[in-house]
């Protein structure tokens, strides 16, 4: 979701983190899975939070935002970059060598995750590149009685001449060995949406939603099981969930960390929500950005001690043992 978006709903950055601890989408065809292609484990990645909303103390500081840098020992990966005040800073303080990643993966093409993708490009210099095609597509923000433009800060021409591969990801694509981003989602339960339904368009009218095609997640597996990582979860946390299921080849999945868009998710869409996660055993639910603290609260009680909200600043440790 636009940080702009979330200003003009009156919803501000939280920098203190305190510890406590909307429609369906319009469905892009009958996606299916492929078949299921061998995942290496990965002896350890290291994820360390740079842009969260909230910060967990420090001189690092939350930003209405997300990005991760992710280090499978062999491989550095940006996901996403914030919304492009904090992710420089927070990287200096956190000791997080931004010059040292090869690849960066867009998880959807909103501000929030994006408005530092050229500050990230400056540091890193040329690399490869994924991200969805609808993300370079005009769209509209209805903001009261106007609109205003949705668009990339860094066109597709120019993210050509800056980065050494531009892989435009509409199906399943290896981002390096061991670690995958799904492409485009199939839309196919009926209680899930985007969440933002009301507000985001494809026409400056606003009479056809965007049902945010470009909305991806990125995973990998460690010998624990599989970990996905979430930008907004536009096309639904279930939905992303069931299609890594299907590409990875597991019914069980480790860890699913990053934003769910259930910040107006109703108490019906929470509840199945809740019910699919322990279908699918997730064992570390690590919520945050758009999630809302009451979708957070709710799924905390029903997974004691295995809920938690990682903040700017927070490193964990998957595999390692």
């Amino acid at each position: 979701m636009s940080r702009k978006f979330m200003f003009a709903a009156g919803i501000y950055v939280l920098i203190a983190f305190t510890g406590c601890t909307p429609q369906a989408a319009v469905a892009p065809g009958l996606l299916r899975a492929e078949a299921p292609e061998p995942l290496a484990v990965l002896p350890q990645v290291d994820v360390t939070v740079l842009v969260e909303n909230m910060a967990g103390g420090g001189p690092v500081l939350g930003e209405w935002g997300w990005s991760l840098f992710v280090d499978t020992s062999s491989r550095q990966i940006l996901f996403d970059s914030g919304s492009g005040q904090t992710l420089i800073g927070n990287a200096r303080f956190l000791n997080v060598d931004l010059g040292k990643i090869d690849a960066i993966v867009i998880s959807h093409g909103h501000d929030d995750h994006t408005g530092a993708l050229g500050k990230a490009l400056d540091a890193c210099g040329p690399v490869d590149l994924f991200i969805h095609p609808a993300a370079f597509a005009t769209k509209y923000w209805k903001m009261g009685s106007g609109t205003e433009p949705d668009v990339m800060p860094l066109s597709r021409d120019q993210l050509r001449s800056r980065v050494r591969r531009l892989s435009e990801t509409e199906k399943p694509t290896p981002v390096c060995p061991g670690v995958m981003v799904t492409g485009q989602i199939p839309r196919r339960t009926d209680f899930e949406d985007t969440g933002v339904r009301e507000y985001a368009f494809l026409d400056a009218e606003c009479k056809t939603p965007n049902p945010i095609l470009d909305d991806q997640a990125m995973f990998f597996r460690v010998p624990e099981g599989v970990v996905i990582i979430l930008g907004c979860g536009h096309s639904g946390v279930v939905n992303t969930i069931q299609y890594v299921s299907e590409l990875s080849g597991e019914q069980k999945i480790y860890a699913v960390m990053g934003g769910t868009h259930l910040l107006n998710a109703s108490p019906s869409r929470l509840q199945k929500t809740i019910a699919a996660l322990r279908q699918f055993g997730v064992q570390k639910i690590m919520l945050s950005h758009c999630t809302g603290i009451d979708a957070y609260v709710e799924i905390a009680k029903a997974f004691p001690g295995r809920v938690s909200w990682p903040a700017s600043g927070t490193r964990i440790r998957f595999g390692g043992k």
